[in-house]
């Protein structure tokens, strides 16, 4: 009896010490950032990939998680944008041309690997192509081994999107084009007056 109860209070504090380091362990958060804030059509912009949140220690190890390599595919559509390619950061390689299923990807290119918050990964270059409300985004599958997140810790699902305003061309003030005319004919009759 003694034994069974000594075999449930281990069970217990081992199955609570599970639930608090898998409840401690926080996700990597994706924040897309617009380059610009006026976008007009025809016009170029990049929207910039960060992480935040690669701060989880390891309980066995007590080492800080870093960045490994990450892959993703952008989420747009072809009628409204033109996408003129990705920057990866120099901080990780440009595995992009490496994976033809995956649009951009990148892994560290020296040990340790970023971590902590406001890690950028790429900057992705768009042409607006109409004008509206619209939402860009990137994807990751992690069913595909070459996308996501990868740290010490685990494979990240970096699924987001943005809105995007896309505004018209703006046009010359009518009247300021009418007064201009006015202005220039009244200077050229008082000169063929003269």
């Amino acid at each position: 009896m003694k034994m069974m109860k000594a075999f449930w209070q281990t069970f217990m504090v081992a199955l609570c010490f599970i639930m608090l380091t898998a409840s401690a362990h926080a996700l990597p958060v994706v924040d897309l950032q617009l380059s610009t804030v006026a976008i007009i059509e025809s016009g170029t912009f990049d929207i910039d990939v960060y992480i935040d949140g690669v701060t989880d220690v390891d309980p066995w190890t007590g080492l800080i998680d870093e960045i490994l390599a990450f892959g993703f595919d952008v989420d747009y559509s072809t009628a409204d944008f033109f996408y003129n390619g990705a920057i990866v950061d120099p901080a990780f390689w440009d595995d992009s041309g490496l994976f033809p299923n995956t649009d951009v990807a990148g892994s560290i290119n020296s040990f340790p690997g970023p971590s902590g918050d406001n890690i950028h990964l790429a900057s992705l270059s768009f042409t607006a192509l109409t004008v509206g409300n619209f939402s860009l985004g990137i994807t990751s599958d992690l069913m595909d081994p070459n996308e996501g997140l990868a740290t010490w810790l685990g494979q990240y699902d970096i699924t987001d999107s943005i809105n995007v305003d896309v505004a018209p061309i703006p046009e010359p003030a009518t009247m300021l084009l009418f007064g201009t005319g006015l202005a220039g004919l009244a200077a050229f009759r008082r000169k063929s007056t003269k």
